[in-house]
């Protein structure tokens, strides 16, 4: 694909007219064609081949929607048929609608594997504090487009083009250039159009896996492991009735405090945090390399495949620092095991296997846990596959029997496994799932939902223009209150003029009839709004539902100003904006981490 031009498209398709416009990386015009009724000429895509032939398309959910009605605009179908497609599409009842895949339309896709939520491009426009205004243009149209509406549809369709051109770059190094190494590792150009998950999964079976009916621990490990409680015992075999499936699981958890920490056992990986005490300085972080991989290929948990994938392991330590991209694609295979055993569309689904990773992972880091308390270590966190810990009494060195890195590479013998040792400055969490720490240098690292937004940096995957970039503010204000004091108040007066850091975007999904603000008015089904000082120019948007019923947006603010439009023009943000409504949130927070600022 490398070695190949690609395009950027997007299709529009309105009862009388349709539009697909193509632009290059440059984010250049490279052409655009409209519909025109059935001649001997053809239907008004004529040419649409002689562009797109030996190029490499994407747009945006362009494997659902766009390729099947290029394929049917490239096939000389009239305006009527290319119609009738797209409402086939959009009611969800396109299973007759095939893609040209021996002919010119060889596809990527910006939606592949985004996110959970599989957002539009219009929130992510909107998360990039772009404008989310639509075209006035309506789709229901009874009539052909006028002049003027037909260039108002081209330049909200470039600008579609145009954004869809920056999420790919963004997604370039971490997704795409991944992908087709996978690709060129399998031997099969058409698994372009796969899931990484489902490349990774033919590159290390041809058949599906044989599935375990149960728990396989180790004998030597079953029931083995000192200090482990009964009643975490008894719960993993009450759950090890895997004939009843991945339910039997659900919610199946062990709840204890021990050596000074709330321990969680379950099937979702060991979790806990110390007692009382939210802030700990001098941390150690021994984090477990390449956990459910590791396991994975003690437990063998492929079968025949797994000194495969065993080698792929090895090849990756080996070449780690010397061919980022391969590495990258072996890394990905190691870790889309785990995940895939889970998967039941996979050829990798064993849901016993996966739960006896996981089971395995969390018997070793207890063992961990209690190694480090025994020898007279302060527990800090435990989480999935790490353990932070501090020195209570750093002055004495000779203190201890066992030090840390004696435990360290004692449980590596043991356990089959190898650990990797970080430190931190200043640790402070909220609870396990949410911290922050503090690396000797200075630079910082966050964990959980009330402060993984205050890094920014695309190129590293730090940002959440792809799920919800709502309320950063709160995040950068909380973390630099915990980590330098900061008071929030002058955190706020420092970034009054980036809006992008207030703003709520609120989205109404399909099963509404859609977004109306307090006076019945219809709007967007997705608005950008800041909390409002005036309430003259203020509003409420809620959504509707099908019985007409209305649902607040939840956490969002009682008094909006709605701005569309892209914001480097938003020029009174600092003037609208209610600040006391951020500051107040800010403070909440500040209280639930028992964070006092002066």
């Amino acid at each position: 694909m490398q070695d190949r031009e690609i395009l950027f498209y997007d299709i529009e398709v309105f009862r009388f007219d349709s539009l697909v416009v193509f632009k290059n990386i440059d984010n250049q015009i490279v052409n655009y064609f409209w519909s025109h009724e059935l001649t001997e000429e053809g239907n008004g895509f004529e040419k649409v081949r002689e562009v797109v032939d030996g190029k490499i398309l994407c747009g945006y959910n362009n494997h659902h929607y766009d390729d099947k009605i290029l394929t049917k605009m490239m096939q000389g179908v009239p305006q009527k048929g290319i119609k009738a497609a797209n409402d086939k599409i959009i009611n969800g009842s396109d299973d007759g609608i095939k893609v040209d895949l021996q002919g010119a339309v060889q596809s990527i896709d910006c939606i592949q594997q985004i996110d959970l939520s599989m957002p539009g491009l219009k929130l992510i426009e909107g998360n990039m504090g772009k404008s989310i205004i639509e075209s006035d243009v309506s789709f229901d149209l009874d009539r052909p487009l006028t002049a003027e509406e037909k260039e108002e549809v081209l330049k909200y369709c470039c600008y579609d083009v145009e954004n869809t051109i920056e999420v790919y770059k963004l997604r370039k190094h971490s997704y795409f250039d991944t992908k087709e190494e996978l690709v060129k590792m399998l031997g099969n150009d058409k698994a372009m159009k796969w899931n990484t998950t489902t490349i990774s999964a033919n590159l290390l079976l041809e058949k599906p896996l044989v599935k375990w009916a149960g728990l396989r621990i180790p004998k030597d490990k079953w029931r083995n492991v000192e200090g482990l409680p009964d009643e975490v015992w008894t719960m993993w075999e009450l759950a090890n009735d895997f004939k009843k499936g991945p339910e039997a699981l659900k919610g199946k958890n062990c709840k204890l405090r021990m050596y000074d920490m709330d321990f969680v056992f379950g099937f979702g990986g060991i979790h806990g945090a110390a007692v009382g005490e939210k802030e700990f300085k001098n941390v150690m972080l021994l984090d477990v390399g390449s956990m459910y991989p590791s396991i994975a290929i003690i437990l063998n948990v492929l079968g025949d495949a797994t000194d495969k994938y065993d080698g792929i392991r090895k090849e990756r330590l080996e070449i780690k620092h010397k061919d980022k991209l391969r590495s990258d694609a072996l890394k990905l295979i190691l870790n889309s095991v785990y995940g895939n055993l889970k998967n039941q569309y996979s050829i990798l689904y064993n849901p016993a296997a996966s739960s006896t990773v996981c089971v395995f992972g969390q018997m070793a880091l207890f063992d961990l846990c209690r190694e480090l308390y025994n020898a007279g270590y302060k527990l800090v966190n435990a989480n999935t596959d790490g353990i932070a810990f501090i020195d209570p009494c750093p002055d004495n060195p000779i203190r201890y029997d066992r030090s840390y890195d004696v435990i360290w590479h004692e449980w590596e013998e043991k356990w089959g496994l190898y650990l990797e040792l970080d430190t931190f400055a200043k640790w402070y969490q909220k609870d396990v799932n949410n911290y922050v720490a503090v690396y000797p240098d200075g630079k910082i690292k966050v964990k959980g939902q009330d402060v993984n937004k205050y890094h920014f940096n695309p190129e590293k995957g730090q940002h959440k223009l792809f799920s919800n970039n709502n309320l950063r503010i709160v995040h950068i204000a909380l973390v630099e209150a915990i980590v330098y004091g900061k008071n929030p108040v002058d955190v706020l007066s420092e970034h009054m003029q980036e809006p992008e850091l207030f703003q709520y975007v609120l989205r109404a999904g399909r099963t509404y009839q859609g977004v109306f603000d307090k006076h019945d008015n219809e709007m967007q089904r997705i608005n950008r709004v800041f909390a409002c000082r005036s309430p003259e120019i203020s509003t409420k948007l809620y959504k509707k539902r099908a019985d007409g019923g209305l649902v607040n947006f939840p956490d969002a603010p009682e008094n909006m100003y709605v701005y569309n439009g892209d914001l480097k023009d938003f020029k009174d943000f600092g003037k609208i904006a209610d600040f006391n409504h951020y500051l107040r949130i800010i403070r909440k927070k500040l209280d639930s981490w028992r964070v006092v600022v002066l």
